[in-house]
This record gives structure tokens, sequence and C-alpha cells, in this order.
């Protein structure tokens, strides 16, 4: 998974200019020019691949952010006149009414590469597939580039809105793709909590693989690339069925449990435990009932069950907080939840506990929240700023939750992993990261002010004000490669 977001160019190899007039010419660049370029992997022919994305027609069909294209001939090829179709009763509806019609200005089949451009004032707005052969399958790459001077407005009305959901836009692509049977992965995966933000990239991530995937949710979404199964994370139902396919290894991903960021009364912690000691205990009920033989279970947990825990370093052997230390809304809900797993009638070949600290991607709502700090220009230290913040991209946690499936690398032993990157930061240097990578100044704001946010928006002030450093000794023994290992690797592929 990558992400880029290229707003400037060099002024050319050698050259040199007074700061101030670099600083204008920059300055007039990102306002007049911009790209974002997102990529996927998907288990499949290439060529089947671009049969599907070179074809526009059929772009609506999997790429549900906008409403697709209307193509006024058939000739698909370079000068054929097409409409953008944006989605939105009051943008979308103007855009249709004012724009001129775009063309298709470059279709190569060789390179499998088409490319739309559509005018605009004094610009132009350019929409670009690439399908790139890769080993195991393809990388589908998607760019999106303006030009003109309108740049600035276009990208947060137009072009961004572009990438939304777009991981389970490429699940679409993939469910569209005839297959052969070399590029399939023959397993079946239930994913309690299916619809959250892990749940939905993660399904997205292994139906491009070719996996096959049942999500197990409180509400079906329309279009969903993978098979729905109502459930209330707690009574048995038809959702059992979910764990009955014949000729497939089944595994279980459990990620059901309400948002942990509540205020701290005692009727939240309760709905908080509950949601997850209920669904764990309902799922191991189902396949006890069914018999049915699980390849791997990897059931999810918090890396906040070590509560704040200070200068301590912490990894998979280290002593959960007792006492006063184990806080309820931290210890007192992560405890129960691994309890409940520990005690479940029937386990898998593989049993995982995979406790997961803050998770780092495009649309993160985590990420929603601090960039919302930092463009309003109090992106500076929360509290103190020296807590620990342990955290992964998700393009790593992805990739570990495949080893732990078995679909690519050496598993670890089963058991308890930390799913955290090996460079914890402390609070004050990832706001200063983010601030300066959206070049925006920000002051602090001291844990008296964060606890009437935190009150006056029904939220935890803790979530915020306590830290951990938290890693991971058995990746590091089983020699798993983080692709982002760092903070600042991390923010360079985010947009």
């Amino acid at each position: 998974m990558e992400t880029r977001s290229l707003p400037g160019a060099p002024t050319g190899r050698g050259r040199t200019e007074p700061e101030g007039l670099m600083t204008l010419a920059s300055l007039k660049h990102t306002l007049t020019s911009w790209q974002r370029t997102e990529s996927r992997f998907l288990s499949a022919d290439p060529d089947a691949i671009f049969a599907v994305v070179g074809n526009l027609k059929q772009t609506g069909q999997w790429m549900k952010s906008f409403d697709g294209f209307l193509v006024h001939d058939d000739q698909r090829g370079v000068g054929s006149t097409v409409d953008l179709l944006p989605p939105g009763r009051l943008l979308g509806a103007l855009h249709r009414e004012t724009a001129p019609s775009g063309s298709i200005t470059r279709r190569n089949q060789a390179q499998r590469l088409v490319e739309f451009t559509q005018p605009q004032p004094g610009g132009s707005l350019a929409l670009r597939w690439a399908v790139e052969a890769v080993q195991g399958g393809a990388r589908l790459h998607f760019t999106v580039e303006l030009t003109g001077p309108g740049t600035t407005a276009f990208k947060h009305t137009v072009a961004n809105p572009l990438f939304d959901d777009f991981d389970i836009s490429c699940a679409r692509l993939y469910r569209l793709i005839p297959h052969q049977g070399r590029y399939r992965v023959r397993r079946h995966v239930v994913i309690a909590g299916g619809r959250g933000y892990l749940g939905r990239r993660l399904t997205a991530d292994l139906v491009c693989r070719g996996n096959s995937v049942v999500v197990l949710t409180r509400t079906q979404e329309p279009d969903f690339p993978a098979a729905q199964f109502l459930w209330d994370g707690k009574h048995q139902g038809p959702w059992r069925a979910a764990f009955l396919r014949e000729n497939y290894p089944v595994s279980l991903v459990n990620l059901a449990g309400e948002l942990v960021d509540q205020r701290n009364t005692p009727a939240s912690l309760d709905r908080l435990r509950s949601s997850r000691v209920d669904s764990t205990r309902a799922l191991a009920d189902a396949v006890a009932r069914l018999g049915v033989p699980m390849q791997t279970w990897v059931q999810s947990s918090t890396t906040a069950i070590f509560g704040d825990a200070g200068e301590a370093r912490l990894t998979e052997s280290s002593a959960l907080p007792t006492g006063s230390a184990a806080l309820p809304e931290m210890t007192g809900v992560a405890r129960p939840w691994e309890e409940a797993f520990a005690q479940a009638p029937v386990r898998a070949e593989h049993n995982y506990v995979l406790r997961t600290p803050l998770v780092f991607g495009e649309q993160a709502p985590l990420l929603r929240r601090l960039l919302l700090l930092v463009r309003s220009g109090l992106g500076g230290p929360v509290g103190a700023g020296a807590q620990w913040v342990s955290w992964i991209a998700l393009a790593d946690w992805l990739k570990l939750v495949r080893q732990l499936l078995g679909i690519e690398g050496e598993r670890p032993a089963e058991g308890i992993v930390h799913a955290a990157a090996p460079h914890p930061v402390r609070n004050e240097e990832m706001m200063r990261a983010l601030r300066a990578k959206y070049s925006m100044p920000g002051i602090g704001a001291p844990a008296r002010l964060v606890q009437a946010g935190a009150n006056l928006l029904g939220s935890n002030p803790r979530m915020a004000l306590t830290g951990r450093h938290v890693t991971s000794s058995v990746l590091e023994e089983l020699g798993f490669q983080f692709d982002e290992p760092t903070f600042d690797q991390m923010l360079q592929r985010l947009p």
C-alpha cells in the first residue's frame, strides 16, 4: 500500500535562488500544481486487470467515490469524449452542468495505462490509471493531477474525494476480473467487526489477494466486496454459516468492539467490556457448536492494556499493571477481553492475541483528529508532551495480519504479539512531525484544556494524556521487516 502527495517539484539541478525568491516560487507552484498517487496490490493477471481498468465505461462499477464516466463513443482510445460524473447533490450537480467534457488523452495497451483529462478554469484535471506487473500479480497505480489557479480549491472539493475508500474500490475491481487459478490463495477468513476502519482495510487487502472473506457486522453496506452476515455480537444466529466453507481452511480475525473514546463512566466502561467479551464468547460458542476446525484465530487486543506506563519499556513478556495502575478504561477493558479468548472452549491450530497501538493510515479516524488540531493551529504538545506514543503504519499492520494468517512469510509461535513499530515517539515529537509535514505552527494544549475539551466532546482525556513505550520482541526475533519502521517514514507516505 502506498500513498504519495507531490505538491511541488525541484527548480532544476544545480540551480540556486535567493531564499525569499525560492519560497515564492515554491508557493506559486504549490498553489497551481498538485499530484497524488495511491497504489494497491492485486493478485491477478495484469492484462486482465487492465481490461477492466482501461475501459472507462466500467469505472463506476468499482470506483464508488464518484459516479463514473459517460463515454460518448465506443472507441475507448485517445480523443474519445468523456464526461466525469462526480458525486454530490451540490458540487456534483454543479460540475455536471458547468464543466466542459474531457477526453482520453493517453491510452497505451503495452504499458497498461489510460489517462482522462478535463479542462479546468486556467488549467486541467487529469486522472491516470496504470497497471504494473509485479511478482504474484500486479500493482494498480491511481494518480490525480491538477494544474491551474483553481488547484487549491479543486484538490479539496474534487481531487482528494476521488481517493475515498480506494481499498474497497480495488476489492470491487478484483471481483470484476476473470481469474486464473494460479492467482488464487485458497483460504477462508471470517472477520468479526469487518466494517470498522481496520476491518474494512483488512477485508479489501485479503480480497485483493484472492481470499474468500466474510464479515460479521451489525449493519450491511451496499456494494461491499465481501459477503456480510448480520449479528449483534452476543447471541447465536444464522451468522454462524459464515464459518461453513468446503475445501477452504477457515480462519477468524476478531476485531469486534465499541470505539474506546468515550466518557469514563461506569456505563461506558461496561459497554466497552461487554462488546468485546460477549463477542469473543459468541464466536467461540459458534465454532464449538459447528465443530469446524479452524486454522488460525487472530484475537484483537490493545497495547492500552498497560495503562499509563511512564518510562517503562514494554514487550510481550512484560507484566500487566495491577491495583491503581490498572486503569479501568484500559487494563480493565483489555484484560477481560484477552481472558475471554484464553477461556474459549475451542481454539484454532494457530492462536494469537494481537495487541495493537495507534494505527496511522489514509482516512484513519485518529489521523483526522490530529490533522484537525494541526490545521487549526493547535498542533503543539498535548499535556506535558513527554508521554510515549506507540504506533504502527496501516500497511505494516496488514502485512503482519497476513503473516499471522499464514498467507505470506513465517508465522511466529502462537501467543501474544505486539503490532507495534520498533520506534515509539513522544507526543511532543509526534506533533512536531505533523506540524512540519503540513507546514503549520501550533500551540500546545495543557492538561486542563484537554480535560475540558474531552468533557465537552464526550471523550476520555486519558486517551491523549497517557502513554506507553511498547515494542515487540516477538517480531524482532522473527525478523519481521517493517516497511515503515519510523514515524517520519510513515508520514512521508501519507497525503
